[in-house]
């Protein structure tokens, strides 16, 4: 990376960490509110509305007005989320919102970050893109599992958990808004640029899209997001209200961070396919694993179901950005990706559905259920797979 590039990377980390600051403490919010655990999971699960929402129209914000008029703003509400959620503390409203401009920011800085840092490249179309998109992955994951660690640590060793993290989020989005000010902008400004967001999948595509794609890619934030917010949740009267908040903070780390480790098992598989229920598979055990440990209260084996979780989330979103990007070309490629992520992050729910589930039995049943409909997923699409159409599915080998 050149510096404009660092700089810009040092950015889309921050954003990155703010985002899982509060995720450890929203035990602590449920002590102090009183919550219940589907509004315990809600603060973290809110965050999606506003993550969706900027996909929706972040992109084509950006191709009209430029990557920069996006960026700056949206680094600033990121620390304006961190304000938000210390005045808020003492409110399940204020929290809500707080999370929701996490949503916003993340989303915005996420996608549009990316495309300018590709961008501020000297050969953005080279050779070397594929490497410089591994490296952006893996910082952007280093900064979402840096988050949960860091305040869960302080939560433990220092006072006002619920204020100094977020303070210390607010000075480095400072800092580095300081350095992204200094950057050129990559994109000129298009007045002709429709702010009408653009989703959906051709005809020709539309049953491969929605029988394998899409029903896949619930998964790719529905196995990760109940190892962050509810499998600490669930298991905080076993681990002991000393270490409950670390456990999670923890637990939240290595759930990102098995992300990264995701790469081997899409190896190992062969085709984008095949990972695909190979990734079903390894969610599938984690989701497992963790049901067992709150059946059985040895909350020791959350960090291997944490695993699982992540790993099956990094390639399940390799594999379906893969066949999505075989399945698109120039006219569709934008709104095929928009769609797939809007799939994806859609799965960020899954924390309050089982919660949902369980007022109207118990957690045992909920998370059976979920972990059934999984197994009804990924045999579904292994069958439904056999007979795709798409030149881009057929094309590859079983």
């Amino acid at each position: 990376m050149n510096r404009q590039q660092r700089i810009l990377a040092a950015g889309l980390f921050v954003v990155a960490w703010g985002t899982n600051v509060s995720t450890p403490l929203i035990l602590r919010y449920q002590d102090r509110l009183g919550l219940s655990d589907t509004g315990a999971v809600g603060i973290f699960t809110v965050y999606v509305g506003g993550i969706l929402f900027s996909l929706l129209f972040a992109g084509r914000v950006s191709d009209r007005l430029g990557r920069k008029p996006l960026v700056l703003p949206f680094v600033s509400i990121s620390a304006v989320a961190s304000l938000v959620l210390i005045v808020g503390r003492n409110s399940l409203a204020w929290l809500f919102s707080g999370r929701f401009l996490l949503g916003l920011a993340s989303g915005a800085v996420l996608s549009v970050g990316t495309a300018w840092l590709t961008e501020l490249s000297s050969d953005p179309g080279g050779s070397k893109h594929g490497e410089l998109a591994a490296k952006l992955t893996t910082l952007i994951y280093l900064g979402f599992g840096f988050g949960p660690l860091t305040s869960a640590l302080y939560d433990r060793l220092a006072p006002a958990p619920l204020v100094v993290p977020y303070l210390i989020h607010v000075v480095a989005s400072i800092v580095v808004l300081g350095g992204l000010v200094t950057l050129g902008e990559t994109k000129s400004a298009d007045p002709t640029v429709s702010l009408r967001p653009q989703l959906g999948v051709p005809s020709t595509h539309r049953r491969d899209f929605l029988t394998i794609l899409a029903p896949s890619a619930v998964w790719v934030f529905g196995f990760p997001s109940v190892g962050f917010a509810l499998f600490p949740l669930i298991l905080r009267d076993a681990v002991g209200a000393s270490n409950d908040v670390l456990v999670a903070g923890f637990t939240g780390t290595l759930t990102a961070l098995a992300v990264l480790l995701s790469g081997r098992l899409t190896r190992r598989a062969g085709t984008a396919r095949r990972a695909l229920r190979y990734a079903m598979g390894v969610g599938i055990l984690g989701y497992v694993l963790g049901s067992l440990a709150f059946v059985t209260d040895l909350w020791q084996l959350i960090p291997l179901a944490a695993i699982c979780l992540g790993s099956a989330s990094g390639s399940l979103l390799n594999a379906g950005l893969s066949l999505t990007e075989r399945m698109a070309d120039e006219t569709n490629r934008g709104a095929m990706n928009a769609t797939f992520y809007l799939c994806a992050y859609a799965g960020m729910a899954m924390p309050v559905l089982i919660t949902l589930i369980a007022q109207a039995s118990n957690l045992r049943v909920a998370l059976g259920v979920v972990t059934a409909t999984a197994l009804i997923v990924v045999s579904y699409v292994s069958f439904t797979e056999s007979r795709a159409s798409a030149p881009g599915l057929v094309g590859e080998s079983r």
